[in-house]
């Protein structure tokens, strides 16, 4: 069924006012949540993941040996909240980020706990004109982006135009997001201007 958007506004107005007037009946649910708390042994501090907002969380994870499916002595992600002492969020958290522990574990109705099938854990490369993907682990696709980051560089490097120093590489262009935090478009900025990049850009203001 195609849904407009006048009619999805409308579908919203509605239901946020039935559960403003109590015509849900949220109880069940806040019963189930009460009865089955996340359950966590080990917890970090990190940042949303979403935005370049930089909320705080707090991440708690299992040892893969306690969920189904799970290897053991590898952490899986099971919960994420917001983090009361971050001067950001103040422990608020949008629903996004407070449903990311979903990208390393889900909940199977017969199940219970279990890590994500639909994951990708290794780089998916396709060679140049070719139609099949391969699998490839991350330090190797590292080591060959910095491989052709260093020959494009050696490549298209400039050092004088006419009587001026220029010191520049034409040949490399970086886009950022808006996903990048702060520090990430800081250290990004800082490695392009060093390889002499003058074609840096992103498309949030960070």
């Amino acid at each position: 069924m195609a849904i407009t958007r006048r009619d999805f506004l409308k579908y919203t107005a509605v239901a946020g006012g039935a559960l403003l007037f109590g015509v849900f009946d949220l109880d069940p649910i806040k019963a189930y949540a009460e009865a089955n708390p996340p359950v966590w042994t080990t917890e970090a501090l990190s940042v949303g993941v979403y935005c370049s907002g930089g909320c705080g969380v707090i991440v708690g994870s299992v040892d893969g040996s306690t969920i189904t499916g799970g290897t053991a002595g590898k952490k899986y992600v099971v919960y994420v909240q917001g983090n009361p002492d971050s001067p950001i969020n103040g422990g608020g958290l949008c629903s996004k980020c407070a449903s990311s522990a979903q990208i390393s574990t889900i909940v199977d109705p017969t199940l219970g706990r279990i890590p994500n099938p639909e994951r990708i854990t290794t780089v998916k490369y396709r060679a140049a004109g070719a139609s099949v993907w391969t699998d490839k682990p991350y330090a190797t696709a590292i080591n060959e982006i910095a491989a052709k980051v260093k020959a494009t560089r050696d490549a298209n490097f400039t050092e004088t135009e006419g009587a001026l120093t220029v010191n520049r590489c034409n040949g490399i262009a970086t886009l950022g997001g808006s996903s990048l935090n702060n520090e990430a478009a800081y250290l990004i900025g800082k490695l392009n201007r060093g390889l002499g990049v003058v074609y840096l850009e992103t498309q949030a203001r960070n």
